[in-house]
């Protein structure tokens, strides 16, 4: 699957990109701002289509689509609670700005690589346990969402009915019991690889070297004056 050089991607190990995880996180947290500061319903639109760009960009639309599925349970019940609670513009404008806030969470989350992430938390003067936290999440969320699937899949074909319904509420002990199982063997195997690696030993040091270039610096100082001309755009 192709990815965009610019947002990231990885080949063989080493990340390909030109853009430091220092400048993609600067960049999805002012996108979140943005988001946060728009309050015009064509704002929202113009923030929805350059966030699909990004997302085409990557070469992850098919992904995107799939989590739609998810999506859509949430902004529902955002919409009907609006709904029910102020007008139909309101519900619009809130359903509008969280499916907005999701799909920049998507394209922060697939535009930096866990390594990057960790050495870009690293550099910034995170204690290397909290970034190991959030990159661990990052690799193993996925790996257990697939490991669901293959028990789900194979206790359908025992017969056990696992659809969402009422009914089978009993029926996801045969789901749960098998995850947590697997979920306490993958962190063993985890916590064994740390300690016989030393995962405590002082003086660490980072597969990459990240340096933020200057074009990059010109790009944050570019999408924080665009994020400030929101700000202003949206009080007149």
């Amino acid at each position: 699957m192709w990815k965009s050089p610019l947002l990231g991607g990885s080949e063989g190990g080493q990340p390909v990109t030109r853009l430091d995880p220092r400048t993609k996180l600067a960049l999805g947290a002012m996108a979140v701002v943005a988001i946060l500061l728009s309050s015009r319903p064509a704002t929202m639109v113009v923030e929805l289509f350059l966030l699909l760009a990004a997302v085409s960009l990557l070469g992850v639309g098919r992904p995107w689509v799939r989590s739609l599925r998810l999506m859509g349970p949430m902004v529902a019940l955002v919409f009907a609670i609006a709904l029910l609670s102020f007008d139909l513009e309101v519900a619009l404008l809130l359903s509008l700005r969280l499916v907005n806030l999701l799909t920049a969470s998507f394209v922060l989350f697939h535009a930096i690589q866990p390594d990057e992430l960790g050495g870009a938390l690293g550099k910034m003067g995170v204690p290397h346990e909290f970034g190991f936290i959030l990159t661990t999440a990052m690799r193993y969320v996925p790996l257990l969402g697939l490991k669901a699937r293959s028990i789900m899949d194979a206790q359908r074909s025992r017969g056990i009915d696992l659809r969402p319904r009422l009914r089978n509420a009993k029926n996801f002990v045969a789901l749960l019991l098998p995850l947590l199982a697997q979920s306490f063997t993958l962190a063993e195997d985890l916590a064994i690889a740390m300690e016989s690696r030393g995962f405590g030993r002082k003086g660490r040091s980072s597969r990459w070297e990240f340096r933020v270039a200057m074009w990059e610096y010109l790009l944050m100082m570019v999408a924080l004056g665009s994020v400030v001309a929101l700000a202003w755009w949206e009080r007149i």
